[in-house]
């Protein structure tokens, strides 16, 4: 009794593990299919996408009959089919020719059943009165695309099956890239990730914030299929950015940098996220949604690179003041160069992109170039920039000195641009103190009696 449990129990594990690769493998069924018509160690002539898409020498006489294009027939499809059977069988196995021939073949019947469905369904892509060339659908901006571009191993964000670009109608959201056959149109759940960006104009600040699979009524939090949970295969998987639990339709296992566990923790090791995740992480890469003043302010005193990228964008910011209204500057779009404009604009503000390039070492090495060629402009260039420069009042020494500098002093009562050196040894701003004597002398004007005016 106790062996017919152990081998029931085995069983079962196997028949699972089984039924839940399936739909993985189908994705490489076009690669196997072809891989079975040539073993591992037969060294075949051909690899690279590029050289299986060449047509062999030797098949160079039915290229007219295999080499359809796309205003084919149902007919001219059945021929070219039946033709590529003959061909296997006449050419040797493992060849060239027949590895070329069983990839032809797949394409073809492929061609064929989108054919079909073309001439069941009107509004099909591929009847030209159907006027389907782009469509919205839960704020996707589907447009249709070309059936011979070449988009190498797409998959459907949908069901999850295979894109063939050559020959299957399929559409691609202009915002967020999502992709899906014409078939699928109907059946999108998801909603855009630019659209969804928009509406919450800000990331998800709380590190894997999970509610657990109870809270979701054990459903998947995108598409709400029943998730089967048990120890051998579990079908539920966790998005590290959402802490919300999805099938596996609607999580791939992809990995990106979470941006909460960046702010607070400065790691950027990339976690399992959902497909929906994926693209809203996508859309806002480049976005500046992070203000690390407020959510952590103690990371620039510990984070040497991030303190040296916060220095370098406040002396952009002031170097900004002067290229903007330099007429020189203008012509030459030297402002145009920062391809990223908070980072001059707005020194508060980071992208997590900017995160992710500063932890690199990229973006202080681009700031750095981008203040070495300002700084050449306005000090040695641009002699409408020098004139703008400052003198020292305390030291007056001839050296222009310009706010933005490193050693500057700028007054915030008067904005007199002095050294800091000699501010410090001065103790007052040179300006400030004669606008108090001058107050101070109108003062006493006003205050002296009218014969104090005449004894005067």
């Amino acid at each position: 009794m106790f062996c017919d449990i152990l081998v029931f129990i085995y069983v079962f594990i196997i028949t699972s593990v089984s039924i839940s690769k399936f739909v993985f493998n189908m994705r490489n069924e076009y690669d196997k299919t072809v891989e079975s018509s040539c073993s591992p160690e037969s060294g075949g002539t051909l690899s690279g996408e590029d050289t299986d898409n060449i047509l062999p020498t030797n098949l160079h006489s039915e290229e007219l009959q295999l080499a359809l294009n796309q205003e084919a027939t149902e007919h001219d499809l059945l021929e070219a089919i039946n033709r590529c059977k003959e061909l296997i069988l006449e050419n040797t196995e493992c060849s060239a020719e027949r590895k070329w021939i069983v990839r032809h073949l797949i394409e073809l019947r492929f061609r064929l059943q989108e054919h079909k469905e073309a001439m069941e369904d009107p509004r099909h892509p591929r009847n030209k009165s159907s006027g389907a060339s782009s469509r919205s659908i839960k704020g996707h901006h589907l447009k249709l695309q070309s059936l011979l571009k070449n988009a190498g191993h797409r998959y459907c964000d949908h069901c999850t099956g295979t894109i063939w670009s050559v020959v299957q109608a399929w559409y691609m959201c202009e915002d967020c890239a999502y992709a899906c056959h014409y078939k699928c149109l109907s059946s999108i759940v998801r909603e855009c990730a630019h659209v969804v960006a928009c509406e919450k104009g800000q990331y998800e600040f709380k590190i894997c914030p999970e509610v657990g699979l109870s809270a979701q009524k054990y459903l998947c939090a995108e598409c709400r299929t029943p998730l089967v949970v048990h120890n051998v295969w579990p079908d539920a998987k966790r998005c590290d950015y959402t802490g919300l639990y999805y099938c596996s339709a609607c999580h791939w296992e992809s990995s990106a940098i979470i941006p909460a566990r960046v702010i607070h923790n400065w790691d950027f090791e990339p976690r399992a996220v959902s497909q929906a995740s994926l693209q809203i992480l996508r859309v806002t890469a480049d976005r500046p949604l992070i203000n690390l003043e407020q959510l952590n302010p103690r990371l620039f005193h510990r984070i040497q690179e991030l303190n040296l990228v916060k220095r370098l964008r406040q002396e952009l910011q002031g170097i900004r003041k002067y290229l903007v209204v330099c007429r020189k500057a203008v012509d030459e779009h030297l402002i145009w160069k920062c391809d990223r404009a908070h980072l001059i604009e707005n020194v508060n503000v980071y992208s997590l992109q900017d995160l992710v390039d500063t932890h690199s070492g990229d973006l202080p090495s681009k700031l750095h170039d981008l203040v070495d060629e300002y700084l050449r402009h306005i000090k040695t260039e641009c002699e409408i920039c020098q004139g703008r420069g400052h003198i020292c009042e305390i030291c007056r020494n001839e050296e222009v000195l310009f706010p933005f500098a490193s050693n500057a002093y700028v007054c915030e009562v008067c904005t007199a641009v002095s050294h800091k050196v000699c501010i410090e040894r001065k103790e007052k701003c040179p300006r400030c103190v004669r606008a108090e004597k001058r107050l101070q002398h109108f003062r006493d004007l006003n205050t002296n009696t009218p014969e104090d005016q005449l004894n005067s």
